[in-house]
């Protein structure tokens, strides 16, 4: 039991981050003004937190590091280790408050978990913190006590028409009284669905399928043919038993005005041969809407027929007011892994604009635009001992943020190639395919800043090492960013400056959040490492802020200040033993 740290002191309406991108719009922009692009130089180290090594899991693959956006909330930072463990931490102190960890070895007598672990979201409704572990159990939590007040076990299983595979990575969303939830499953062939219930009787309200059963169906899409782009025809995706994928696995928009929900699809299970899927693959790799009280489809937008290249939208869906020469217009936005960026009408899904393309030119791609006419009975073939770029990883794989009537888009330059091999699918073996990252690729990324009212690339800027997982967020007119290798950035938003960069020293998967503590101090908050995959690494969550005072000391250089690869209990003694080292040569320096 833990009591509430925090002071009865009224919180600014800009000193919470209390959703995974800011707000249920997701679109990762804070209104504070307080630290900005004139004194984002002079951030300095308030307090380091050490994430707990990690549990042995025999057979689990390792998850990539800490993908969690922090929360913070009234004075409590929440975050989640890759292990499905959740922590709140006294914003003002960095002082752990409560900490939960699910017993992982229950995981395995779930027969639709893959055993592949992640957290990518957490989400606070109504008085409580909520998580969705790995096997699909989703719990709600006290804020302050960390006692669980809610659980939904497994909502993956028993989805109709599957025997794929679901492992969750992000929260729930919730709207009125529903909780609305979906899991990952694309490479497990796991059939895509979103599914709301009911908060108080935990009853299933509706449920969306994005593709159709295993086995098929002749006229799957034939009676909404007039809700989207592209048109269904008889026969859409064949009649195989290994039919899956499409799994809606990102973050979700929600308006609640207009009573909808808009969200992403993934790519078709391409782990058997494309050949036996002929057709666009409705509703794979679209932009949907849908009715938040019924689950009704409104309108879709296909961005990749029958896609071979695993180009989904995936990792969030953005809705935006947009001004169009002063003419205010609410849109829905989108960037894939195709390095496309699209603004739709959020009450119509049509175009607003033609797509922008950002990043190097695609090479040896199909299906990449729907503009273009699709090959719909492509097979994977056609890339055995050739390449294709962007990879399966992207081009974007990570969210973009919306801000000053600017969309911000952070990508990778990578190249993938695919070979044939016999796998394991959906509980039996076949000749499938396999996707493999190209090792000479350029590897290096780029954060493209795009008018939304017109489409119009207004800078971009390249970035040494690759962009993925970790999402944009915008705020005090800077662009904040992290990359693969824990190089953390700030970024003028007018033109594209770096207005100061910080390498940390360990895998960067998780976007940063800016929010106050309990004193009304505001922090900015970065996750790095808790990768496994190239050698274990713990974890860290780095709190940053102002000098206190007017009369500012120089800002600390944090380049040697913080080693995470090597990082053990006596970095944290070390650390402030550096800080306060600097500060007294500062103060000594400092002109009079």
């Amino acid at each position: 039991m833990v009591s509430s740290p925090h002071r009865s002191l009224a919180q600014s309406p800009f000193s919470s981050w209390e959703h995974p991108a800011y707000d249920e719009w997701n679109t990762g922009f804070s209104p504070q003004t307080t630290i900005t692009r004139e004194n984002v130089d002079l951030l300095e180290l308030k307090w380091i937190y050490h994430f707990r090594d990690s549990p042995e899991l025999l057979g689990a693959v390792p998850p990539e590091g800490i993908q969690t956006t922090p929360l913070i909330f009234q004075g409590i930072v929440y975050i989640a280790s890759g292990y499905n463990e959740l922590l709140a931490i006294e914003a003002s102190s960095g002082k752990e408050l409560w900490s939960f960890r699910p017993d992982l070895a229950s995981y395995g007598d779930a027969s639709f978990w893959p055993k592949r672990l992640a957290t990518r979201s957490l989400s606070i409704h109504s008085g409580s913190i909520y998580m969705q572990t790995s096997e699909c159990s989703i719990y709600g939590f006290g804020l302050t006590t960390g006692e669980v007040n809610f659980l939904l076990p497994r909502t993956c299983d028993q989805i109709p028409g599957n025997s794929g595979l679901y492992f969750a990575t992000f929260a729930p969303t919730f709207f009125d009284n529903l909780l609305i939830t979906r899991a990952q499953g694309n490479a497990f062939g796991g059939r895509g669905f979103v599914s709301a219930y009911d908060l108080t009787t935990k009853e299933l309200v509706w449920q969306w399928l994005s593709v159709p059963p295993e086995g098929g169906d002749p006229n799957w899409g034939i009676s909404e043919a007039d809700k989207g782009n592209i048109a269904p025809f008889k026969g859409d995706w064949g009649d195989s038993d290994l039919i899956g994928g499409g799994t809606s696995w990102g973050l979700i928009a929600i308006d609640s005005e207009a009573g909808k929900i808009f969200l992403l699809t993934g790519e078709p299970a391409n782990q058997f041969d494309a050949a036996l899927r002929p057709g666009p693959n409705l509703f794979s790799n679209s932009i949907v809407a849908l009715d938040a009280r019924t689950g009704e489809m409104v309108w879709y937008y296909q961005v990749g027929p029958h896609d071979i290249n695993n180009h989904d939208p995936g990792w969030k869906v953005i809705l935006a007011q947009i001004d169009q020469g002063g003419v205010n217009r609410k849109v829905v936005i989108s960037a894939t892994k195709s390095n496309f960026v699209y603004v739709l009408d959020a009450e119509t899904g049509e175009q607003v604009f033609e797509p922008t393309h950002i990043g190097p030119p695609n090479f040896n791609t199909i299906n990449q635009n729907p503009e273009n006419e699709p090959d719909l009975r492509a097979s994977q073939r056609r890339y055995l001992g050739d390449i294709f770029c962007p990879s399966q990883l992207g081009g974007v794989f990570s969210g973009p943020a919306f801000g000053y009537n600017t969309i911000f888009v952070p990508s990778q330059n990578t190249c993938g190639t695919v070979i044939e091999e016999r796998l394991q699918y959906k509980g039996k073996v076949i000749d499938g395919f396999r996707y493999l990252l190209v090792q000479d690729s350029p590897g290096n990324g780029s954060i493209t800043a795009i008018d939304a009212s017109n489409g119009e690339i207004k800078w971009e800027l390249s970035i040494p090492n690759r962009l993925q997982s970790a999402s944009l967020i915008v705020s005090g007119n800077v662009v904040y960013a992290i990359d693969r290798a824990g190089v953390f950035y700030a970024i003028d938003t007018d033109d594209g400056t770096i207005l100061r960069d910080m390498p940390l020293n360990a895998l960067g998967s998780a976007g940063p959040a800016i929010g106050a503590d309990a004193r009304g101090n505001t922090l900015l908050l970065i996750a790095v490492g808790g990768s496994e995959l190239t050698g274990k690494k713990s974890g860290v969550l780095i709190a940053l802020g102002l000098p206190e005072g007017a009369d500012f000391s120089p800002p600390l250089d944090l380049r040697d200040l913080i080693s995470i690869a090597a990082l053990t209990v006596a970095t944290f003694s070390v650390a402030y033993a550096v800080v306060s080292r600097r500060r007294h040569r500062s103060m000594k320096t400092r002109p009079k």
